[in-house]
């Protein structure tokens, strides 16, 4: 490796003079899925009452009347759903690959949570912030515009709760957020399926 000093360390390598401090994993224990899916279902409520606030003042949601809710409403926010979480992940790549890797996709059945990730590649801590937070900020940006532009009809309910999955789902990647930012800017990142591995400087 390249000493760390040097200006031509290649991307997405940790520096030579670094040491691995923390492997945290999600699914590395029983307890950890249940409090993040736990996590999940208190965040949904959490945003819920955000994102319905925002439907009620800014998008003009009615408090009271109807919009129609037959089956045809049901597999539009079902196939806005799933869209929603396939950009969330799409997201977390893209940013990845603005970085300099290159994102794989999947499905960890264990903890029911899909991923992106870039295997062994290696970010500065603050990159890393950004991939982490990137999809609750782009996604949650764009239902919030989407209920202002469509005010007073029922797309204003469709973008909310799309916000909602989204900004719940996101909750951890705001956990992993929280343990990096527990270390220096000088921290390397390597992100995993199911969680992070961070290197710092040699004592």
């Amino acid at each position: 490796m390249i000493d760390t000093q040097s200006p031509l360390i290649p991307a997405g390598t940790v520096p030579s003079n670094y040491t691995e401090v923390l492997v945290w994993k999600v699914t590395e224990n029983l307890r950890r899925v249940a409090l993040a899916q736990l996590l999940a279902v208190l965040s949904f409520g959490l945003f819920g009452v955000l994102f319905t606030t925002l439907a009620i003042h800014l998008g003009k949601l009615p408090l009271s009347g109807s919009f129609a809710f037959g089956l045809n409403e049901i597999g539009v926010l079902l196939v806005g759903v799933v869209l929603t979480l396939g950009a969330h992940e799409l997201i977390h790549g893209l940013v990845m690959q603005l970085f300099g890797a290159k994102p794989m996709y999947g499905m960890l059945w264990k903890g029911m949570m899909a991923y992106a990730t870039s295997p062994g590649y290696a970010y500065q801590r603050n990159d890393y912030r950004v991939i982490a937070l990137a999809p609750l900020v782009c996604i949650s940006a764009l239902c919030i515009i989407g209920m202002w532009f469509c005010a007073g009809t029922a797309w204003v309910a469709f973008f909310a709760i799309c916000g909602v999955v989204n900004a719940s789902g996101a909750v951890g990647d705001l956990w992993m957020t929280l343990i990096v930012l527990r270390y220096a800017p000088a921290a390397y990142i390597i992100d995993e399926r199911d969680g992070i591995r961070v290197f710092m400087p040699k004592p």
